[in-house]
């Protein structure tokens, strides 16, 4: 093989690793950004919406997974899950006043807060007050906020509040919308990880 041909080759193999290097790096194209202020303020317009999707829980030493469908209309909220969680399936309805916890068609059980119903009847607490706004990226309200970091597109990524951290791996762009949501969400504090992978997204209920 002559100089030239053999400088061709290595020439267009090192432009094949520059080329695949620039594309790794290059940012998602699923991501829009959008100043950390401007994305929070469209977020909080959300109030009407159904999300579906998969869920682990890990407590006591024990993993499970389940799936779930949530559906939340201004401060009412209707929350499925079924799969192995000892719970085969079971419905959370509630709203600020009051919530219910069905087993079955006949078989309810109510509470003054979703979190101590969870935690009686399933042996852990799912902090649902607080996730119908950190399903959204958005900091609860009216709760203290103890950290929070945003990424360079004006995500939220990481969020310390109510005795959790929160950690945002993954986003998805929104047909028709100008912002992105929430696709990998993992909650933890000292008892308890729920990791939350959302595989639908419907803004138009």
């Amino acid at each position: 093989m002559d100089y030239k041909k053999k400088f061709r080759l290595i020439a267009l193999f090192f432009g094949m690793i520059f080329l695949a290097g620039c594309a790794y790096f290059q940012r998602p194209p699923s991501y829009i950004y959008a100043p950390q202020e401007k994305r929070q303020l469209e977020l909080q317009q959300i109030k009407n919406w159904a999300l579906a999707g998969s869920l682990s829980i890990t407590h006591n030493k024990k993993r499970d997974i389940a799936r779930f469908k949530w559906t939340q209309n201004q401060n009412d909220y209707i929350v499925n899950i079924s799969g192995p969680l000892n719970i085969n399936s079971i419905r959370i309805v509630g709203n600020p006043n009051n919530v219910e916890l069905w087993r079955t068609s006949k078989q309810c059980i109510k509470a003054s807060t979703p979190e101590q119903l969870t935690l009686d009847q399933l042996g852990w607490q799912l902090p649902v007050s607080n996730i119908r706004y950190w399903i959204l990226a958005l900091p609860t309200p009216t709760s203290k906020i103890d950290s929070i970091y945003f990424d360079q597109y004006g995500h939220l990524t990481d969020l310390k509040q109510n005795g959790w951290q929160i950690k945002y791996s993954e986003f998805q762009v929104q047909a028709g919308k100008n912002f992105d949501l929430p696709k990998i969400i993992e909650l933890k504090n000292k008892e308890i990880v729920i990791k939350l992978k959302i595989t639908e997204h419907n803004l138009n209920i």
